[in-house]
């Protein structure tokens, strides 16, 4: 047996071990297609997770949020599998060590190249950074999921009354800035307040100063902020492209068994 048909008889018997529902039962809190993820498996995430790093909190927030990170890896690895990125010699090379990664790493890169023929960057869109880059804006912000009461924050946050959780940001470099709200900052008066409302979120915004800066001339950074805003448009056709997956995906989230983790039970 040569070495790239032992590779790939490796490589198959730890896909039948991580796909195989001849398991011993335990308790799953999600599942994504037909792919289980288990408490005990979720549970180590979050511990290796918590020695990485050690301004890690464990709070519901934070549990959903590395729920979502391990739902949208099964998403990348499904995705990856039906492209038949596992049947490439270069990539059974790989596969004795973090063969996950990999596939997720070739999947991204392959659908990079299909967007690359139809993307660019505009002059105009250049000139927009142009124009940001040159202030340096300070906003409050509350969020909320419901829209009433986010239309109450805006009318409190306009008659200077404090919202609790409200929270001051800035002063903000647009080239640090990757929300759509805070980049929308960059273009409000002192004084405006909006409500934005992103991924089921209200975000509620204040423009409370805004500073002038010193920027270089345009021709001296022009092939920078061109090259950075392909790089953002590549992550933003990801991201979006990843969500329409997810959305057409059967994924169940066992929310009592997330909720009882996060008080430690």
């Amino acid at each position: 047996m040569n070495k790239y048909y032992y590779v790939l008889f490796i490589f198959s018997l730890l896909l039948i071990v991580s796909c195989s529902n001849s398991k011993t039962q335990q308790e799953n809190i999600a599942s994504v297609n037909s792919s289980q993820i288990s408490v005990e498996d979720f549970q180590k995430e979050v511990s290796t997770l918590s020695r990485r790093d050690p301004t890690f909190k464990v709070t519901q927030q934070s549990l959903e949020e590395q729920l979502s990170t391990i739902i949208d890896k099964k998403l990348l690895l499904q995705e990856a599998m039906k492209k038949g990125i596992t049947e490439s010699p270069q990539f059974v090379e790989t596969i004795k060590t973090f063969w996950e990664q990999t596939l997720i790493k070739e999947l991204i890169e392959s659908k990079t190249r299909e967007w690359s023929d139809r993307m660019y960057v505009t002059d105009e869109e250049i000139n927009n950074v142009y124009q940001r880059m040159q202030y340096l804006p300070t906003i409050k912000m509350a969020r909320i999921r419901d829209r009433k009461q986010a239309e109450e924050f805006k009318e409190n946050m306009i008659k200077g009354i404090a919202i609790a959780g409200e929270e001051t940001i800035g002063p903000i470099s647009c080239e640090e800035v990757r929300s759509e709200t805070l980049i929308r900052a960059f273009d409000m008066n002192v004084g405006d307040t909006e409500v934005y409302e992103s991924e089921g979120v209200y975000e509620v915004i204040r423009l409370i100063k805004k500073e002038k800066t010193f920027v270089p001339p345009l021709n001296e950074i022009y092939t920078r902020l061109k090259n950075d805003l392909l790089e953002q448009k590549k992550q933003h056709a990801i991201e979006s492209w990843l969500n329409e997956v997810k959305n057409g995906a059967k994924i169940q989230v066992n929310s009592q068994t997330l909720k009882r983790i996060s008080n430690g039970q």
